[in-house]
């Protein structure tokens, strides 16, 4: 997945030289030894990904207390607060328009502050990060946030064969998160949209298509419910809806026969990770699907072993892997979240399984379940913890006798097992 980034660059106050735009904050009660932390924004991708403006930049020190809070506006301005010397938390919320949001202050802001919609308003493209930056006296430090879309967009719904008298159309997503934190975690699980759809001039399509309806992602696999008129009908997609995607939606109506009821069947695709990659998901439902993708003959099932790998889900022509092989004791004792995330994205880059040439990452939250359910076809024993990541968030899953625990940190005993999605044409 592309990331957006943030440039933090903290220097002696005097020393750094500042442009015009440079906005700067005091804090009370500074040392003389203050340093000085200046921010500036710019993208990593130069193919027209761009950090999404105004940026909101929150600085927290080791006490959790909000040190400084800014915005900035544009590609062009920049940030400059002196803080004391010491460790620091930045949080940064990318599109943070406060026409749009609630955002916190100063004063009330916290880690786990809610990012809320204004009365009236929606989504627009939203993006958060967070690292951390130690302040030295007599140093220079330098500090690079990564900002990730929080958001997917529902680009098109399409319902095709309506019956030409019917008045209405829409179409439900459900369930979505309902809100988002500061820290980049999301909030709420019992969101919905609902899209209408406009009549198209054969009379008998229904369309909608949009590149602003920016919603939260789903909650596990989601419920896609067409309504036409009065009647209603309801499919589980057989995927998740993550951030990040752009999310397209076909179906047909279908009337009933002698053998099968009346059905919408559902198609679509989710297309990413960064907007405007080629890169289908294929999720195909409706218990009389015609129109559904045809799984390549070769696909292996759930649960089977594939190149030495558990397959521990399958989506259209994809299949998710669990790797052959696992390595423990890869963090260091008083590692901090940058110095833990660099050594696993090394590992990752580096982890190779004969026969499988897709790139390999940390499983998420859903795909731990999946392991957790699998535990005792894998051979897990209780008391065996994994590295994933949620949310942005590096985290450790102890797999216990009865049930599982999320720790909000992976133990230096904490096992790398990765997961990869491959393609099968």
């Amino acid at each position: 997945m592309s990331k957006y980034f943030v440039n933090f660059v903290a220097a002696m106050c005097g020393v750094m030289c500042l442009g015009s735009c440079a906005q700067e904050v005091f804090n009370e009660e500074m040392s003389e030894s203050a340093t000085s932390l200046t921010v500036r924004t710019r993208s990593e991708d130069g193919q027209g990904a761009e950090v999404k403006y105004p940026v909101r930049l929150y600085v927290f020190d080791s006490g959790d207390v909000c040190k400084a809070v800014q915005t900035i506006e544009d590609a062009t301005g920049s940030l400059t607060a002196r803080l004391p010397v010491g460790a620091y938390s930045v949080y940064a919320l990318g599109g943070a328009d406060e026409s749009r949001y609630v955002l916190p202050t100063q004063e009330n802001a916290s880690k786990s502050s809610v990012i809320a919609l204004q009365s009236g308003q929606g989504h627009g493209d939203l993006m958060a990060g967070q690292s951390s930056v130690t302040l030295s006296e007599d140093g220079s430090n330098s500090l690079t946030i990564g900002l990730e879309r929080k958001v997917m967009l529902i680009k098109s719904v399409t319902i095709k064969d309506v019956p030409v008298e019917a008045g209405n159309v829409s179409v439900k997503i459900s369930k979505i998160y309902q809100s988002m934190l500061l820290n980049g975690e999301y909030q709420g699980e019992n969101g919905e949209c609902t899209i209408a759809l406009t009549k198209q001039d054969d009379g008998t399509t229904w369309k909608t298509t949009s590149e602003t309806n920016y919603q939260l992602p789903s909650v596990g696999k989601p419920t896609i419910t067409v309504t036409i008129d009065n009647d209603s009908y309801s499919n589980t997609c057989s995927q998740e809806l993550p951030a990040n995607h752009k999310v397209s939606i076909e179906g047909t109506y279908k009337a009933a026969t002698p053998t099968t009821p009346t059905d919408v069947a559902l198609t679509g695709t989710v297309t990413g990770a960064t907007w405007g990659e080629d890169k289908p998901v294929t999720f195909d439902f409706g218990p009389d699907d015609t129109g559904a993708t045809t799984p390549p003959a070769n696909l292996p099932e759930v649960g089977s072993i594939y190149n030495g790998c558990y397959v521990l889900s399958v989506s259209g022509n994809q299949a998710t892997l669990l790797s052959a092989k696992e390595e423990d004791k890869i963090i260091t004792s008083g590692a901090n979240e940058n110095t833990i995330k660099t050594t696993i994205d090394e590992k990752l880059s580096n982890w190779t399984i004969e026969g499988i040439s897709s790139e390999w990452r940390l499983p998420t939250k859903f795909e731990m379940d999946l392991i957790y359910e699998a535990r005792n076809t894998l051979g897990i024993g209780g008391g065996k913890t994994f590295i994933f990541v949620d949310s942005q968030a590096i985290k450790g899953y102890r797999i216990n006798k009865e049930g599982y625990e999320i720790l909000a940190t992976p133990l230096i005993s904490s096992f790398l097992r990765p997961v990869t999605t491959i393609t099968i044409q």
